[in-house]
């Protein structure tokens, strides 16, 4: 968790900063089209996450979960605070921009194999009544790497002026993360290896070619994650990360739009924890398929609500209230994804399927949120994304109770994953 909380830190502090990044780096750009590009190259670092996933997927499955955790956490640890040092575009020109592109392409082969790897290790650690608990602890730190991000900008608008803030000041969050990544570094050094992957060496049972036979034998696997993950990516940065820059826009100060998004994180950390407790409770695919509904019917009336909020305080009761059903599901969407796969070729399954929907609807989330309220006027556009994301996600629940009803997994445990797949009596 703490691991993931550092890598999440590094790679979304550049979110928060988008509208002080778009002056520095797009200065000749309109307003809009500036934000445009900033949000791009956001994106950017989502849309080479498919080629780290098939760089780390399989390097888990060859070398282990550890090792693959310590690479990914260094690899981020170079990149980000070199952003914090990075001549901007009154100095050097359009090398600016493209210095930014190429680090944010580097946070992005290390964002491709952290989660997916920490998720499959703390689930492969985790006995089977606590593992939905477990693997939600992961996402915990994603989300409190976020809060750490959004308390740091927050500070900074706080202490600085805009000036500051536009001459100097925005480098501080980018350097802060090379203390926060040695520790990481230091943390997962100490780690032990999956009792599950030490079994598959002892066995003889890793494959030496984990790409070629997920796309041979699991290449259906690949869909269901990349469908699981639609919710989670797009629910994920919408209500996190594009929410800032959105209440921005409503008229409100940067240092208000920050301190609602710190407000929001620190309700999603405990709905997190909650969502795991649900996930060991009730199973995987009913409340995955229930938060999709609830999404699906409320994003519009909400996104309406807060674009015509007249205070801060009904800015955060409308925002809290548009992340909770998506903060839940992503509590719950973290042991699904590995227990519906096979161990020996899990690790790289998984990336490649979340490295597809990160690029494909993660990475565009805050650009086509942007877009279209640019094209279309209408403020609730963004919500269309929203309930887009929530209608794959709820195949995806339906996908995943047939298939862990058809065919029990590795790691599948009759009360976490579905009590429909359990027939037979109690004393068997």
């Amino acid at each position: 968790m703490i691991g993931n909380t550092v890598e999440t830190y590094d790679y979304a502090v550049y979110g928060f900063l988008a509208t002080v990044l778009a002056q520095l780096f797009f200065p000749d750009a309109q307003p809009g089209t500036a934000l445009l590009s900033t949000f791009a190259v956001f994106g950017a670092a989502f849309v080479i996450r498919p080629l780290g996933s098939f760089v780390f997927g399989p390097l888990a499955d060859r070398i282990g979960r550890r090792k693959t955790l310590m690479v990914t956490v260094l690899l981020m640890a170079v990149a980000t605070p070199l952003i914090g040092l990075l001549p901007t575009a009154a100095s050097i020109g359009i090398a600016a921009p493209i210095l930014l592109v190429i680090l944010r392409l580097l946070q992005g082969l290390s964002a491709a194999g952290e989660y997916c790897t920490a998720v499959i290790y703390a689930a492969e650690f985790s006995p089977s009544p606590l593992r939905g608990r477990m693997t939600s602890r992961v996402q915990v730190g994603s989300v409190l790497g976020l809060f750490v991000a959004a308390v740091v900008v927050l500070a900074l608008n706080t202490a600085l002026s805009p000036e500051q803030v536009l001459a100097w000041g925005w480098r501080i969050p980018f350097l802060i993360a090379l203390p926060l990544g040695l520790i990481g570094l230091y943390l997962r050094s100490r780690l032990g290896e999956t009792p599950e992957f030490e079994a598959l060496e002892e066995s003889g049972q890793t494959t030496e070619a984990p790409t070629r036979e997920a796309f041979v034998r699991h290449w259906p696997l690949i869909g269901l994650v990349f469908l699981l993950g639609s919710l989670h990516m797009i629910g994920f940065y919408m209500v996190y990360t594009y929410t800032q820059s959105y209440i921005i826009g409503l008229g409100f100060s940067s240092r208000q739009a920050t301190l609602v998004t710190v407000g929001t994180l620190a309700c999603g950390i405990a709905l997190i924890v909650t969502g795991g407790h649900l996930a060991d409770r009730w199973g995987r695919w009913r409340p995955l398929l229930a938060l999709s509904i609830i999404v699906l019917a409320t994003s519009y009336p909400l996104f309406t609500a807060l674009s015509h909020a007249d205070s801060i305080a009904m800015v955060f009761l409308w925002a809290l209230l548009l992340s909770a059903a998506p903060a839940l599901y992503t509590a719950i969407v973290p042991v699904t994804y590995v227990e519906v796969l096979p161990t020996h070729v899990r690790g790289t399954v998984f990336a490649v399927g979340y490295g597809l929907v990160a690029a494909i609807l993660g990475g565009s989330a805050l650009y086509l949120g942007q877009l279209l309220i640019n094209i279309t006027g209408n403020p609730m556009a963004p919500a269309f994304l929203l309930m887009f994301g929530a209608s794959l996600s709820a195949v995806a629940a339906l996908w995943t109770r047939a298939r862990l009803t058809a065919e029990a997994p590795t790691m599948q445990s009759d009360r976490g994953l579905d009590e429909d797949a359990t027939t037979a009596p109690a004393h068997h």
